[in-house]
């Protein structure tokens, strides 16, 4: 049951940028809904199974973590066993409302193109000229770039991240010039490394993998192939994709999802990439996901201020990995408060999706905090402390989990 209820001050959520008409339209409607405050928080739930004690959860760590500091949390869910244990929204936020995942929406590219290797449409070997041929202007050994290496962000295609000098980025004029077809411009970069041997954040490699997905779906409308084979069998219905102006979804940056799907989401992972009874991805594919891409199979020490995947962590399929192995040292994890079998979708500005397996928990987050950057570990870290708590006392009543 809900124990309490607390509200937040208002905030207006401002999206980074609008690619498209459609979705134009939905969120000059949505600025004009008045803000007010959700009901649907909870400190404390119990769930239990017939025969076995209630477990009661104190999520009250993660919502001073969350909402009393200086973090601007917009909505945060939490399942156990795939049941919502606390929910909690700022004012102007609600169970409905969808948010941006900026890059978080690379893991949702990801489960597409695992639906798609599922149905044999395109395979992790092949190169990415099968699906986009090279442009004028590519690389000579464009080519070698396989499905695999755009998934592992092992491309070998010269890239720079960097959003603050628009005279050396990619992602700039990528996302915000005059790019009608976003995955062309990533096929016309020049190659840094050789493809596969080196791992380099790029949203770059996410576009042309959402181009290559394109390619082998022969004229089908992506949005409506989405929806169809992945969206709706997930039992996921507030996703909104934007496409460039050839039609390719943005898988760098673009899906917009509330926060009860974004953990919807992560259940999917959690249970094998079912969603009950309906088999949505292989399980094959999960496991695929997170295993360490061969750049980054090895431990690292954490070191601050160095992008995670080269310092800490790992990164498998498009998801974050909290250790590059099973007994990775401590100071090698990305978040040292997590097990080291977590792993994570994430986004710009603070937007999670946290799966921890050895929990049985998901954790989802959404926010807006632009400086500093927010830090999830002590989310996480209470996250689990709470299901720790509960799965003791519940032992110490002799009762089974």
């Amino acid at each position: 049951m809900w124990v309490r209820v607390v509200r937040t001050e208002a905030r207006v959520y401002q999206p980074k940028r609008i690619l498209n008409k459609t979705w134009a339209m939905a969120a000059v409607a949505m600025a004009s809904l008045s803000l007010v405050a959700c009901k649907d928080s909870t400190e404390a739930v119990a769930e239990t199974d017939a025969g076995a004690p209630a477990l009661s959860y104190d999520f009250a760590a993660v919502e001073s973590n969350l909402f009393a500091g200086s973090w601007k949390t917009e909505g945060v869910v939490v399942q156990r066993d795939g049941k919502v244990v606390y929910e909690k929204y700022a004012a102007g936020f609600d169970p409905a409302k969808r948010h941006i995942m900026y890059s978080a929406s690379k893991s949702i590219g990801s489960a597409l193109v695992g639906v798609a290797v599922a149905d044999g449409l395109l395979k992790l070997e092949d190169s990415v000229c099968k699906y986009v041929p090279a442009p004028t202007g590519a690389d000579p050994t464009y080519c070698d770039t396989t499905i695999d290496n755009l998934l592992r962000m092992s491309s070998g295609l010269k890239w720079t991240e960097g959003y603050d000098d628009p005279n050396t980025s990619n992602v700039l004029p990528m996302l915000y010039g005059d790019e009608a077809d976003m995955g062309e411009y990533v096929a016309r970069r020049s190659r840094a490394a050789k493809a596969g041997e080196a791992w380099s954040y790029s949203s770059g490699d996410s576009n042309l993998l959402a181009r290559a997905l394109r390619g082998a779906l022969a004229g089908k409308d992506m949005r409506v192939w989405a929806k169809e084979k992945f969206f709706t069998p997930a039992g996921i219905s507030s996703a909104i994709f934007e496409t460039d102006r050839s039609g390719t979804l943005v898988f760098s940056s673009s899906c917009f999802m509330t926060t009860r799907d974004m953990a919807r989401f992560g259940q999917l992972y959690l249970d094998d990439g079912m969603n009950g009874t309906t088999r949505v991805l292989p399980s094959s594919w999960i496991k695929y996901t997170s295993t360490p891409a061969p750049p980054v199979a090895q431990p690292k020490a954490r070191v601050a201020g160095i992008a995670a995947g080269d310092s800490g962590g790992s990164y498998g399929a498009a998801f974050w990995l909290n250790a590059a192995t099973p007994t990775a040292p401590a100071d090698t994890l990305l978040y040292p408060q997590a097990p080291p079998d977590a792993y994570s979708a994430e986004g710009h500005w603070g937007q999670k999706i946290f799966i921890i397996p050895s929990r049985r928990l998901i954790v989802a987050r959404v926010g807006n905090d632009r400086s500093p950057i927010f830090d999830p570990g002590p989310m996480v870290g209470a996250a689990v402390a709470a299901v720790d708590a509960a799965d003791a006392a519940a032992a110490a009543k002799g009762g089974a989990k």
